[in-house]
């Protein structure tokens, strides 16, 4: 078998969206699972829609993705590679000049055959397509043509692509034929449609990979969701990259159509942070409370990585995006934290105030502020009180997190510190004492 070598060819016009990164993952997955050259190429001759910010984002998305590339082209460094092979056509009579532009001629005859390795065999009657422009009056070569010449000329042994691209595939086809050269195989991917079966868009979470990132979701994560619209293993659903490698290939990937859905995202993400090393994890989630304006750098520092590693450790069992962790580690920081309106019938709880005031006098007098430690006062100062744990642990817990749903109370505690736990404790004791007086 040859080498196999295949390409991701992104029109830089916008962001690389979840389809794009889908092909990016199936071309890098294939190419490093047979030993293979994995090109990136950005097909950016459509000079009025082109933009430099659009390649960066690219490149950007592409690192973070860590697909990372063997070789790499701007098909506007080709330019006159493609002016020679149209000229070429021009003289073998393939083509012909009309309105300053060089137009391919299509077959009036006969039938152009796709021989899919994902769709079998596809037939078009050649009198159905229409002669196209191959190269514009501003001598820049349109995609069909620059297609051809660039997989041509870098030896692409394997086209895989989204199955929108079928109906170009004939006329590239005859375009190859007719400058004598080998054809490559063709893969066309089922398309991806949203929760509703229609094709996917913004408004089913189709947006770009960078946005994803800011959203909080791990690389890992991504590629693992990615991998999984329209190629499978079994009924397996989580995947390193590793074991993508060694699993993946063309026989996995489905024919119909896959579909996007948004929640088993997060529940894949959640499953890559809770296997996520911990010391990345950290800092990762000081990145975001920063990013999402909870805390200053300066704050997050001064935690110290021990209580930051502590609290990725703790809040990554509960939130499913590193967004969420980093709202829910808002009560690390001396803040006033507003009641959540599903806490209100608390508020009503004026009986609660002795005992918030008495488990803040026994926690400020703790020697050890483990959470063991804290335990024993807080069941010490319950005891005296007669009263059970589950009688004031939510008025607790929404005091010093400002949530009702936390990590394991104790916990909380112990990672909030002395300090901020007993003012939060006191000021909520004087606001039901205030309800309880009106």
């Amino acid at each position: 078998m040859t080498e196999v070598r295949v390409r991701f060819a992104p029109s830089p016009t916008g962001y690389l969206h979840v389809g794009g990164a889908r092909t990016a993952l199936f071309n890098w997955l294939y190419a490093r699972h047979h030993g293979g050259t994995f090109i990136l190429r950005i097909e950016d001759t459509d000079r009025t829609r082109s933009t430099e910010e659009a390649i960066e984002q690219i490149l950007e998305s592409m690192h973070w993705l860590g697909l990372d590339w063997d070789e790499f082209y701007r098909q506007t460094d080709r330019l006159e590679v493609h002016r020679r092979a149209a000229q070429e056509l021009l003289k073998k009579g393939a083509a012909y000049e009309h309105e300053g532009a060089v137009w391919f001629r299509v077959p009036k005859s006969g039938v152009t055959v796709v021989e899919d390795l994902l769709l079998g065999r596809v037939e078009f009657q050649n009198p159905e397509l229409k002669d196209l422009v191959i190269l514009r009056s501003d001598g820049t070569p349109t995609y069909n043509f620059a297609c051809v010449v660039d997989d041509s000329d870098m030896g692409v042994t394997h086209v895989i692509r989204g199955d929108d691209h079928l109906n170009n595939t004939p006329k590239q086809i005859l375009i190859y034929r007719a400058l004598g050269r080998e054809l490559p195989k063709f893969a066309h991917l089922p398309m991806i449609l949203g929760p509703d079966k229609t094709k996917l868009s913004k408004r089913h979470g189709a947006v770009s990979v960078l946005e994803y990132r800011r959203r909080g979701f791990l690389p890992e994560a991504l590629i693992n969701f990615f991998a999984r619209l329209g190629w499978s293993h079994g009924d397996q659903e989580i995947f390193s990259r590793e074991e993508l490698i060694e699993l993946f290939d063309l026989p996995g990937v489905g024919k119909s159509a896959a579909v996007f859905d948004e929640q088993k995202l997060l529940w894949i993400n959640h499953e890559w942070l809770r296997r996520a090393d911990l010391e990345r994890l950290a800092k990762l989630l000081g990145e975001f409370i920063v990013q999402e304006g909870i805390a200053t750098p300066e704050e997050v520092a001064g935690l110290g990585e021990g209580k930051l590693r502590r609290a990725a450790e703790l809040l990554r069992e509960r939130n499913k995006t590193l967004v969420a962790m980093a709202h829910a580690a808002a009560f690390l920081f001396p803040r006033e934290l507003p009641w959540p309106e599903e806490a209100g019938e608390l508020l009503a709880k004026k009986e609660l105030a002795e005992p918030l005031e008495e488990i803040a006098a026994a926690l400020e007098a703790c020697e050890d502020f483990s959470p063991q430690g804290v335990e024993q006062a807080v069941r010490g100062a319950l005891e005296r009180l007669e009263l059970p744990l589950k009688a004031v642990a939510q008025a607790v817990r929404v005091a010093i997190t400002g949530r009702t749903v936390s990590p394991g109370l104790f916990d909380v505690i112990s990672l909030a510190g002395m300090e901020l736990t007993v003012a939060r404790l006191r000021a909520a004791a004087r606001r039901l004492g205030e309800k309880g007086e009106g």
